[in-house]
């Protein structure tokens, strides 16, 4: 393909990188749209419930499935297994020291 072929290309490129410097705005010919969104108001679930109470099995550690019962561990449930399928007491109690529930 020679370089004059390129052209109409290029510039498609270049409109379509120009468009997306305000995704918020889209024009059509007989209207504007503004589209606005951000995050939902965050969740207060409260306090983290004791370690006992999560630990439903009693075998010491916090599994996936008894990590659910907290949905805030949950969420950072891979985070803190490190890939491993549990986590222990002690990587509970420093992630719910750095958490500032009340």
């Amino acid at each position: 393909m020679k370089i004059s072929q390129l052209v109409p290309f290029i510039a498609l490129f270049v409109a379509a990188g120009a468009t997306a410097q305000n995704p918020t705005m889209r024009t059509t010919e007989s209207s504007t749209v503004i589209v606005r969104s951000s995050q939902p108001a965050p969740v207060n679930y409260g306090p983290a419930p004791p370690f006992e109470q999560l630990d439903s099995n009693r075998d010491g550690r916090i599994s996936r499935d008894e990590a659910g019962a907290y949905i805030p561990l949950l969420n950072d449930f891979d985070y803190l297994a490190h890939g491993a399928n549990t986590i222990s007491r002690k990587q509970f109690e420093n992630w719910n020291a750095t958490q500032n529930r009340q």
